[in-house]
């Protein structure tokens, strides 16, 4: 059922203003600063907004961006019925066809049925013909179940249909083997975000060699494949989320930033070819054992061992991982980053909530550990900024904050945030000496 768009409140608002005698401030906006203004709301919003200004109402015909957001434009998106979906198809088209401008930018979101029925199909269609300029386009088939579990939903796109654009983003569906040819002649495309899809292996690594020209690459939350290749010489951001493989094999030159988070895959089937990393940020999911743990991508994608010839870390700016420093079996790979990477100037340890074991010896007490250490470049005259989240006041997490406080020269800022039963631990790290000038160290605790 569709929420109702009436007058009334646009015939109140001016009466008010008519009796106030207040004048119509947003009337003397500029159309291009409206149509900007209007370009970030959903379809429903822009539409709604008419009840600002009469010079709104048909501003949104011309509007250089169209969110069609389901969610917000029917009452129950949830417990959609086909008929709802067919009515949702028919407003989407009428909106559409009484557009007017040129669109860049258009996001779907719609029910599974749209679809089914080729309502998606003849939408992008429509929209990519009529609108030459366009370069975003957000997809999204909506469902309180994943596309792998609703049958029929394998998009149907027509070839070359994506070559113009330089951002898209999928979410939510099957794509099959005949997807490729709507991924020709997409030299264009810097920008994709497949999330929550369902792909084989020839589908996923067969789109990534039909867009070359890749800048940002996000996979999230998909499945149906095992093995992942990229090779993409202009790649410089790369996200991995939520994935379970047998073997990631990524070569990208320009590679600046890579984010990790909950995968599963064997240490040393992860391979990581570039020279120009400088952000790496690293997380896992701790209800997950098979779960990719930091240190292992520490020790595979640096020459720490032998059978590893390159290390991506050398140029690194900014580290942020999930680690933890009770565990010298994690810490020694660390140790070794912060020896290699000399440029360093950021670093981030979330300590995860589990218990320590400490699975490897050492020739002296672990106690000592981080005393032992040399002064590592980094350290001594690079790394400015820290924060622990995590703190729980335990031995090795002191030791390790003792030794940056009291080594780091250039350092400014330390934040050490942790629950409420660690402030005093994390409050006697105050009184240590500092071997920066400029350091400021600051406790947040967490109720």
């Amino acid at each position: 059922m569709m929420r109702p768009i009436t007058r009334k409140k646009v015939r109140a608002n001016e009466r008010v203003n008519r009796n106030q005698g207040k004048p119509d401030l947003i009337s003397t906006l500029p159309d291009g600063v409206l149509s900007s203004i209007l370009s970030s709301l959903s379809i429903d919003e822009a539409v709604r907004s008419s009840i600002l200004s009469k010079r709104w109402i048909p501003l949104w015909k011309y509007a250089p961006h169209l969110d069609f957001d389901g969610t917000r434009m029917m009452k129950s998106f949830v417990n959609a019925t086909g008929k709802d979906a067919r009515e949702y198809g028919k407003l989407v088209n009428s909106i559409l066809h009484h557009h007017l401008g040129d669109l860049i930018s258009c996001r779907f979101i719609h029910l599974p049925k749209n679809l089914i029925v080729g309502d998606v199909k003849g939408w992008i269609e429509y929209v990519m013909e009529k609108n030459k300029k366009m370069t975003h386009l957000s997809l999204e088939c909506w469902s309180s179940i994943c596309c792998y579990d609703i049958k029929d939903m394998k998009p149907n796109f027509r070839s070359k249909i994506f070559s113009v654009l330089c951002s898209l983003e999928l979410t939510n569906y099957v794509l099959a083997r005949s997807v490729l040819s709507a991924f020709e002649s997409c030299e264009n495309l810097k920008i994709l975000k497949l999330k929550k899809m369902k792909m084989k292996n020839e589908t996923i690594n067969g789109i990534l060699k039909k867009c070359l020209g890749l800048e940002k690459f996000s996979l999230i939350g998909s499945i149906g494949f095992d093995i992942l290749k990229i090779k993409s010489p202009g790649l410089k951001f790369l996200e991995l989320k939520k994935l379970r493989v047998k073997e990631i094999e990524v070569y990208a030159e320009d590679l600046q930033v890579v984010v990790i988070d909950s995968l599963v895959c064997p240490g040393k089937c992860l391979k990581i070819y570039s020279q120009n990393l400088r952000t790496f940020s690293s997380s896992y999911d701790q209800t997950t054992q098979m779960s990719l743990k930091t240190h292992e991508i520490l020790e595979n994608c640096s020459d720490l061992f032998e059978y590893q010839m390159t290390n991506i870390f050398l140029f690194l700016l900014t580290l942020s991982i999930e680690l933890n420093l009770n565990n010298l079996r994690e810490v020694l790979p660390l140790s070794y980053i912060l020896r290699s990477c000399i440029h360093l100037k950021t670093l981030e340890i979330t300590i995860p909530i589990v218990e320590a074991f400490e699975d490897c010896e050492l020739p002296y007490p672990k106690s000592i550990f981080w005393e032992r250490q040399q002064m590592y470049n980094c350290i001594n005259h690079k790394i400015k900024f820290v924060t622990m989240r995590g703190f729980t006041g335990k031995v090795q997490e002191v030791k390790f904050l003792k030794h940056l406080i009291t080594r780091a020269c250039v350092m400014e800022k330390i934040n050490v945030i942790c629950d409420s039963r660690f402030v005093d631990e994390a409050n006697d790290l105050l009184s240590l000496p500092r071997a920066s000038p400029y350091l400021s160290i600051i406790v947040k605790s967490k109720t």
